[in-house]
């Protein structure tokens, strides 16, 4: 049995705390950020947009031969990495997000099985369905979203926009993206919770390979 198969459920749980780790920070951010959060919370509101990018990259990293995906899509997303961290200043973030990412990447070093291929794609699609059926009200909606501990008051003493030098709507609407970040990875936690007890292999797959 190849590694990856072979610790394939400890790969998923792995994902599945990673996700709630994240989601985790995103509602302390939420909730009750310091002064010194500043740069986490540019950290985080940047993740959210680097992930709009990553969110395929599962299935292609499934679908696509082994070579093709060591040789154009790691280098392709490697950039976009690079760009993130150039973005961000905290480490902690950082290594948790990158390990989400490799967890992704797994299948670019093997061939695996029919299953874990389609799990891999049906997760790469849900995940995106999720991000953009979120995306779209934390932005369009982000004046209804609780500001909790991301008050006016907070903006001005902390001097978040100004001090980080960094815009965009979830800059300057930082709420909105701690929101987007707590949904979307706990519905990514619970999808991969439920994906636990799934047979991706299908009836319908079976019967047609039988006949």
């Amino acid at each position: 049995m190849k590694i990856i198969e072979k610790f394939d459920r400890q790969f998923e749980y792995a994902s599945i705390l990673m996700n709630v780790f994240i989601a985790f920070q995103f509602f302390l951010l939420w909730m009750h950020p310091q002064i010194s959060d500043v740069d986490k919370i540019a950290t985080l509101s940047a993740l959210m947009l680097f992930e709009f990018v990553m969110v395929h990259s599962g299935v292609f990293m499934a679908v696509m031969p082994k070579k093709l995906s060591l040789y154009i899509l790691i280098p392709f997303y490697g950039v976009f990495a690079w760009a993130f961290n150039h973005m961000v200043d905290d480490n902690l973030i950082l290594i948790a997000y990158a390990m989400v990412i490799l967890n992704r990447m797994r299948f670019a070093f093997s061939d695996v099985s029919k299953e874990i291929r389609n799990r891999a794609i049906l997760r790469s699609v849900l995940s995106a369905l999720i991000y953009f059926l979120l995306f779209f009200p934390a932005v369009l909606a982000s004046a209804y979203i609780p500001k909790f501990g991301l008050n006016e008051a907070f903006i001005q003493a902390s001097g978040y926009g100004i001090s980080n030098n960094t815009g965009g709507i979830f800059v300057e609407f930082p709420h909105a993206s701690m929101a987007f970040g707590v949904a979307y990875y706990c519905l990514l936690a619970i999808m991969e919770s439920r994906f636990l007890k799934r047979n991706f292999v299908g009836k319908q797959i079976v019967t047609i390979s039988k006949t």
